[in-house]
């Protein structure tokens, strides 16, 4: 999953591996694999408060979108730099498909239907975007079958799926699968259907008003316990936490 994000008021810097990266108003900031990175606010105040925009962009999407370009002729200089956390500038295209996203927040049709083409929008001027070579590197390894495999693992996300059952499906070995899928997805099967079952639940809480229970059950958790431990690790709190605080 590629994570990508925006600042729209104040400043911040992240530190990993030695390095610090900053960032803040025109600028974005995408990490191709999963890393662990200290951020610390750098300008803000309560009369002007910190702000930002993160976005997770799936896998599918961004391999899909490279493709389309590779078959209308898209040309890229080769990049040797092996960077996964890039920091750049905001092209005004790219301002105009947030822009389009965020314009769907309150428009239910409008996220179903426009958001999704306004996400394929930015992730086609990010893998053209002078700084994309580590995007496109990241979503170039899909040799097909990881795509199919990611189609697979979402229509069967609420059902028990095993490695070894998506290894057969795209006719490849459980240990050649999970490595290839790990290098291209950036996460594990297994964590990616976690992820899948996660938002889903998100979505029939805060959508359609579900239950914790009802949702987990409904999303493939036999333990109610474990769901609400999935759910706090990827959203820091419990789903019923959660939810009232998106309700209030």
């Amino acid at each position: 999953m590629v994570t990508f994000a925006v600042i729209l008021q104040g400043r911040k810097h992240i530190e990993f591996d030695g390095r610090r990266l900053s960032y803040g108003p025109g600028s974005f900031l995408f990490v191709t694999r999963e890393r662990r990175y200290v951020a610390t606010v750098d300008d803000c105040t309560p009369e002007r408060p910190y702000l930002s925009m993160s976005l997770e962009l799936p896998p599918e999407v961004v391999a899909s979108a490279l493709l389309s370009l590779v078959d209308a002729g898209a040309r890229f200089e080769d990049d040797e730099t092996d960077d996964d956390v890039v920091v750049d500038r905001l092209t005004p295209d790219m301002v105009e498909a947030l822009l389009r996203m965020v314009a769907t927040i309150d428009d239910p049709v409008g996220r179903q239907v426009l958001a999704p083409l306004a996400q394929r929008e930015l992730v086609l001027h990010l893998l053209r975007h002078p700084a994309g070579a580590p995007l496109r590197r990241a979503a170039a390894g899909d040799d097909g079958r990881i795509r199919r495999a990611t189609v697979y693992l979402q229509r069967h996300a609420e059902k028990r799926v095993t490695v070894e059952q998506v290894a057969r499906h795209v006719a490849m070995s459980p240990s050649h699968f999970a490595h290839r899928f790990r290098e291209v997805v950036r996460m594990s099967p297994m964590q990616y259907v976690k992820h899948l079952r996660l938002q889903r639940a998100r979505v029939l809480m805060l959508g359609e008003g579900l239950g914790v229970a009802e949702a987990g059950a409904t999303v493939g958790y036999a333990s109610a316990s474990h769901f609400t431990r999935d759910f706090k690790q990827q959203f820091g709190a419990p789903p019923g936490v959660y939810n009232k605080r998106f309700r209030a």
